[in-house]
């Protein structure tokens, strides 16, 4: 008797024929036409994101865009592709972007500017390591030999590489010079007041504004001491990555590892950046504005030479129309002549602000002492905050929802003509008394008083909760009853305020559980 063969499922036919290397991907001939437009477009789109001009490590010349596409199609890695014959259509695309981008791999330079730095006009159309060393020009070299020797063929410094003559470039390399940083394979800190065994703590370097963003954004940082050797010999690929120096970094900044090492830039945690921005300085001074810019994710026309509370003002309304962020109020000192709500110097924010409470806190305390409220009150004020407007900017005018306590007394304390500084007792509806330090006198003689003190609001301090029953208005009831930081207006005319700034954070006090909720929830127009 005869057996037909069973049959084989067609699954483990191809499997079997697999293993046979029967079967191969297919390849096609390429079109080298359509190869050649392949690659040009992964050049263009490379470079639209890279600085417009690179140096070249090896050589130490300066090339522009049209330079660099020059340089990539006679590189032998163009001529690779260029020459491949059978290309598998799957992977092409891929190929080609990822050798244009490892061609055009670049490090970039932090550093501290110092005397002699060779400017764009300097270096064109001729090799750094050719041209008479000064001091700013040694540290340049240096910058592309060591970058060279750990095989980066492109180098970028923001001394040569930008054309600071042309307001169009120098606009445009402020607005990306965060992303610059973030996109290249290496930055470079040169501590140039740091010596082989030394410590960078005392580093000028960490003084300045734009190292700020220079720190924050590259995800790869390899810091060198004045004779460009490792800082404290330390071998590791990426010093953000090793404990010690994140140490160190978070001693002398104030800002924490995991901000360091996974930055993003934006409006989140903005009353802390801007703390950390605080102790920092720039040569000119509206640049103090500007070198934030990166790390708020903000683009704001650049102008030359304006004044610098101006660019600072200008910047605070973009943070605040956008994120509504009303911790951007929280500072101490000098009020701007831009706006009263705005300091004049971003110094101001050196002060750690009073922490917010915010309705979903579980970390609150309880509730202050006092005779329960009916639910019927909380659920009123509850809507009157959930209903409050975001702060909004008309021109010049802030508009900002607030809780308002009309001020009934001022005592004048002390007073220091040198300074010159004033201590008041303030009294006022709803708060317990507290003494203020300001720079300037107020009326203690008019009654009714002009003056208020608001607590800043915002409907987000309320999270996601619609409702104010049970626990949820007793939570209401205690963050409410949390000490806050208070604003000090005087009344203008026209139905508008000035805040009166203060030498130190006016921390105020509800007095009592009733005064809560006979809280009196306004929109104010602030100049």
């Amino acid at each position: 008797m005869h057996y037909l063969p069973t049959p084989v499922p067609v699954s483990f036919r191809c499997l079997a024929l697999y293993h046979q290397k029967k079967i191969t991907q297919p390849t096609l001939k390429a079109d080298p036409e359509d190869v050649r437009q392949q690659v040009m477009n992964a050049v263009y789109d490379t470079l639209g994101t890279l600085p417009p001009r690179l140096l070249n490590t090896h050589t130490g010349s300066l090339y522009d865009r049209d330079a660099l596409i020059s340089v990539f199609e006679n590189s032998q890695q163009c001529k690779g592709l260029l020459s491949s014959v059978e290309i598998r259509p799957t992977t092409l695309h891929d190929d080609i972007h990822k050798t244009v981008s490892r061609y055009f791999k670049y490090a970039t330079l932090s550093h501290r500017w110092g005397k002699n730095e060779p400017l764009i006009r300097h270096v064109q159309d001729q090799s750094i390591y050719k041209m008479s060393p000064t001091d700013g020009l040694v540290k340049l070299r240096a910058f592309c030999a060591t970058t060279c020797d750990l095989g980066y063929l492109w180098g970028w410094s923001d001394t040569c590489c930008i054309d600071k003559s042309s307001s169009v470039e120098l606009a445009r390399a402020i607005a990306s010079m965060f992303s610059w940083y973030r996109r290249s394979a290496l930055t470079v800190v040169y501590l140039a007041d740091v010596s082989s065994n030394g410590d960078m703590s005392n580093s000028a370097w960490f003084t300045r504004g734009w190292t700020l963003q220079e720190l924050l954004a590259p995800r790869r940082v390899l810091f060198y001491t004045r004779e460009w050797s490792l800082y404290k010999g330390l071998s590791s690929s990426n010093h953000k990555k090793n404990r010690a120096v994140l140490s160190e970094l978070k001693s002398v900044t104030g800002i924490p590892p995991w901000s360091l090492t996974s930055f993003n830039p934006g409006m989140d945690d903005v009353r802390l950046r801007l703390q950390w921005a605080s102790g920092r300085r720039t040569t000119e001074p509206e640049d103090i504005a500007y070198s934030l810019f990166g790390i708020f994710n903000v683009f704001l026309p650049i102008i030359p030479g304006e004044p610098a509370e101006n660019a600072l003002g200008r910047f605070l309304v973009e943070i605040i129309s956008q994120s509504g962020d009303i911790s951007v109020l929280d500072w101490v000192g000098k009020a701007s002549s831009f706006h009263s709500c705005f300091p004049a110097r971003i110094t101001s924010y050196q002060t750690t602000p009073c922490p917010r409470s915010t309705f979903n806190d579980s970390k609150l305390g309880r509730s202050m002492p006092g005779t329960q409220e009916p639910v019927d009150a909380q659920i009123q004020l509850f809507k009157r905050l959930s209903m409050s407007d975001p702060p909004q900017f008309i021109g010049r005018q802030l508009r900002l929802s607030c809780i308002k306590h009309q001020v009934t007394a001022v005592w004048l304390q002390q007073e220091d003509l040198s300074a010159p500084q004033y201590m008041y007792k303030i009294e006022a509806e709803g708060l317990i008394p507290f003494d203020i330090i300001l720079s300037s006198k107020l009326i203690v003689t008019d009654t009714p008083f002009p003056y208020v003190l608001i607590r800043p609001w915002h409907s987000r301090l309320l999270a996601s909760s619609t409702r104010v029953r049970g626990t949820t208005a007793s939570e209401l009831d205690t963050m409410l009853a949390q000490p806050f930081s208070a604003l000090l207006l005087e009344e203008q005319s026209g139905n508008e305020y000035k805040r009166i700034a203060s030498s130190s954070l006016i921390i105020a006090r509800p007095a009592d559980a009733s005064s809560i909720f006979k809280s009196e929830v306004q929109t104010l127009n602030i100049v």
